[in-house]
């Protein structure tokens, strides 16, 4: 296993929500040690509001783009605990990738 291996999942869109998490436990059955970290953007941020009903594994970190938060009007207060807020998704995914984080759309 390798333990230096960090990956970034980009999901832009609702349909790629479920193939994400699916891919997130997949990767975490093989090697539980990897780094995950999740960007959403664009119109994928509603399917992370309270009202879902998402079991977002809790190894993986999540980052909403607050940009398309304001772009669906969704109220910080009304996303999924497991999730954090940065300010632009595009930008968080070039950073994490100049991090070392490998890119993968999900």
């Amino acid at each position: 296993m390798n333990s230096n291996l960090k990956v970034v999942f980009h999901v832009s869109d609702l349909s790629q929500i479920s193939r994400m998490m699916s891919n997130v436990n997949n990767i975490l059955k093989e090697d539980n040690t990897i780094t995950i970290n999740v960007v959403i953007n664009g119109d994928a941020v509603t399917g992370f509001t309270k009202d879902k009903d998402l079991s977002l594994n809790p190894k993986a970190t999540y980052f909403l783009c607050n940009n398309s938060l304001n772009a669906n009007n969704i109220k910080k207060d009304n996303i999924l605990d497991l999730t954090n807020v940065t300010p632009s998704g595009v930008y968080k995914l070039l950073n994490l990738q100049l991090e070392g984080f490998k890119y993968i759309k999900s």
